[in-house]
């Protein structure tokens, strides 16, 4: 119901012009700025995203060097000379003294070792091994000879049963003397925890690697297990190179590196320790706060393109309906009613221009009014003069005035034959001036048609006899109607009339009745040459008459057909005809039943 409803709101062309701007006009800037503003959401989310990762990847960058800060200021030892030798009296050695308050102050030590100047162990003590002391030559590893030499050392991680460790040297020093190395096994099973621990969102996680790609501790759901070398990922061998990932590049968003899906993923270079550490957010919990957003803002997008699709057809409709009602008066105006008037109330230039209309049409009527009563002034006069020609030409030709040669006879009757066109001309433009002025005089009552009608046929006989054509009238049983007798008589004469004419030798026109309803229809048939398609819509207009080879030399006035329809409308009837060029024509009028 609605869409054809809609259909029928814009078929004009008008119309479908309004609508169209409208449209573009209010659904154009709720397009741009519904994806202006899907940008801005999508950018200030990317860079939200991006600041928690980078906070985070902050956080436990700081977490991981705090973590070897504190390491490396407990095996960082200065002591002086003075104190030495006091430790040194005692019976067990210093460093064992040291070892000792290492691994009692520090439980990430699992192992703790002095190293003499020359290489050479001084003392070991193990936090999970107990036996006796060996002392090994240490001299060529890298971690002595970078502590020997005032450096701090941090070594590869290890996998042990215990899980992954670290080497970490330092050197002891006497005032500014380097006189030994202390050597620490460093567990890292702290850190392991506190990066496995490590959560953000829903299910975003944090990923330690260190510096030859190997994997150390992740909270990933993926497979991967620590160990694992991940330099096959050209992202990590970026950043562990110095470079920085921050979330907010299109190559940010990827396939999750430990098989979580689509990630956006960050990642930072901690230069102190020579690891790197990754964030990765699984892109659907990151975007399930904006996704939220970004479908209200496409619902209400969508919601507003819809109700200027379904509002501008009807503020079209508005806008042409005042156009529509000017276009439907000027028909009217054009089949000759000058009664009709237009009552637009818009207070802008379209009611100026309804009152303007109507003002043209009181004119049009006023010189209408003046046409009809010229045209009935002359006429009336014309008839006079005309007849009395009539009258004085059948008197001459009758003898009145004395013999006449043949010649003159001849004349004459041309000029009486002339003079019964012009007669008739005249007639029909009285007929006409008097029913467009209103004054016809039509007397409705009970007859019965079948008397007018044989009558017009009886007329018109001796006109039929001339082309050899037959003319037949078939009378129905139910004849009483509503009528002027005389005016049945004189659509007859017409319509049997032009039947005639335009029916060539030896044709037929055949005269009979339908009953339908409460209306009695009379149709006159012939087989002659038909109307035109193209001029089957001005047959009843006045003075319009058909233009073919077969009709050219067919007098007559053309006001024929428009009286008669004038005078089956004023008797509340119908006229109508079906015709096919070449076929024949059947004219058709309906009166009222008098019953």
């Amino acid at each position: 119901m609605f869409f054809s409803t809609l259909r029928s709101m814009t078929q004009s062309r008008l119309q479908n012009k309004f609508i169209l701007f409208f449209v573009v006009l209010a659904c154009v800037p709720v397009l741009v700025l519904g994806g202006i503003t899907l940008y801005v959401l999508n950018l200030a989310h990317q860079h939200e995203v991006s600041n928690l990762e980078l906070q985070v990847i902050g956080e436990k960058s700081e977490e991981i060097k705090k973590f070897f800060s504190d390491t490396l200021g407990v095996l960082e030892l200065y002591v002086d000379s003075g104190s030495i030798e006091a430790i040194q009296g005692d019976k067990n050695s210093w460093q064992e003294a040291f070892t000792d308050g290492m691994l009692a102050s520090n439980p990430n030590f699992v192992e703790v070792s002095f190293v003499n100047s020359d290489g050479t162990e001084a003392a070991r003590k193990s936090r999970f091994q107990a036996g006796e002391f060996i002392p090994l030559d240490v001299s060529e590893t890298p971690y002595f000879q970078k502590a020997r030499q005032g450096g701090t050392f941090i070594g590869e991680v290890y996998d042990t049963l215990s899980g992954p460790m670290i080497t970490m040297a330092a050197p002891v020093r006497a005032d500014t003397a380097i006189i030994q190395v202390v050597v620490a096994e460093v567990s890292l099973s702290a850190l392991l925890r506190l990066i496995e621990s490590s959560s953000f969102g829903v299910s975003g996680y944090v990923v330690l690697i260190d510096r030859n790609g190997r994997m150390i501790a992740q909270r990933a759901r993926g497979a991967m297990e620590p160990g694992f070398d991940a330099l096959q990922w050209n992202r990590v061998s970026s950043v562990l190179k110095g470079g920085v990932l921050t979330g907010l590049e299109a190559h940010d968003r990827y396939e999750s590196m430990f098989g979580a899906g689509p990630v956006v993923g960050a990642g930072k270079y901690i230069s102190e320790v020579g690891w790197a550490v990754f964030v990765e957010w699984p892109i659907k919990d990151a975007d399930a706060s904006i996704q939220e957003v970004r479908n209200q803002v496409i619902l209400v997008t969508l919601a507003s393109i819809l109700c200027v699709l379904l509002f501008a057809p009807l503020f079209a409709s508005r806008l042409v309906r005042p156009i529509r009602e000017l276009e439907m008066r000027a028909k009217e105006v054009e089949k000759g009613n000058l009664e009709t008037k237009v009552a637009i109330q818009t207070g802008d230039e379209l009611e100026d221009l309804g009152k303007a209309f109507n003002t043209m049409v009181q004119g049009l009527k006023r010189l209408q009014e003046l046409k009809e009563e010229f045209v009935f002034v002359a006429a009336h006069e014309l008839r006079t003069p005309v007849t009395v020609i009539k009258g004085y030409a059948s008197m001459l030709l009758e003898g009145d005035a004395g013999p006449l040669t043949k010649k003159v006879k001849a004349f004459l009757s041309g000029v009486q034959e002339a003079n019964q066109r012009l007669l008739q001309l005249v007639e029909d433009l009285l007929e006409v001036a008097r029913s467009e002025a209103g004054r016809i005089a039509i007397e409705v009552k009970d007859i019965d048609i079948r008397e007018p009608i044989q009558g017009a046929v009886n007329e018109l006989s001796q006109l039929a006899r001339k082309k050899a054509m037959s003319v037949t009238y078939e009378p129905s049983d139910t004849a009483h109607v509503l009528a002027d007798e005389r005016r049945v008589k004189e659509i007859m004469i017409n319509l049997v009339g032009n039947a005639i004419k335009y029916t060539p030798e030896k044709g037929r026109v055949r005269v009979f009745h339908e009953l339908r309803d409460k209306e009695l229809i009379t149709h006159i048939e012939d087989n002659g040459y038909g109307i035109p398609q193209e001029a089957q819509s001005k047959i009843f207009e006045k003075f319009y008459r058909v233009q073919s080879p077969e009709t050219r030399d067919i007098t007559g006035t053309g006001l024929g057909l428009f009286i008669v329809k004038q005078l089956v409308e004023k008797m509340h009837g119908t006229i109508w005809f079906k015709s096919k060029q070449g076929k024949g024509t059947t004219f058709s009028f309906s009166l009222p039943l008098a019953s």
